[in-house]
């Protein structure tokens, strides 16, 4: 709130959004939409990139359903891409060993990564 001279709601939301990535940095005079901007690029760049070109075509395939849907339903993503509960359970571990996903609400998967999706 102090280093960007904001109010609680717009410092809480800027925290959301980062889920505590430090890309805010050297950000001061800029608006919340260019700031978000840069931010993506950075973790497109540095991080996101490098995480899903070591991804298998399932794992991906998973994930953007998730992306695209909205969804984080277990059966509605299984549903959506055709896919059987016990071959999806391996993924979802796999993706949860990589960082990618939160399992941790029953018949539930998240994106732990900020705007990942």
């Amino acid at each position: 709130m102090d280093i960007f001279d904001l109010d609680m709601e717009a410092a809480g939301e800027m925290a959301g959004l980062t889920k505590g990535y430090p890309y805010w940095e050297n950000m001061m005079t800029k608006t919340l939409e260019e700031i978000l901007s840069e931010y993506d690029q950075y973790l497109e760049e540095y991080v996101y990139g490098k995480i899903w070109s070591e991804l298998s075509d399932l794992d991906r395939k998973i994930l953007i359903e998730m992306a695209e849907s909205g969804e984080t339903k277990v059966k509605k993503i299984r549903e959506g891409i055709e896919m059987k509960p016990e071959q999806f359970s391996v993924y979802r571990e796999r993706l949860k060993r990589k960082g990618v996903l939160d399992p941790s609400k029953y018949g539930e998967v998240s994106f732990i990564l900020p705007r990942f999706a």
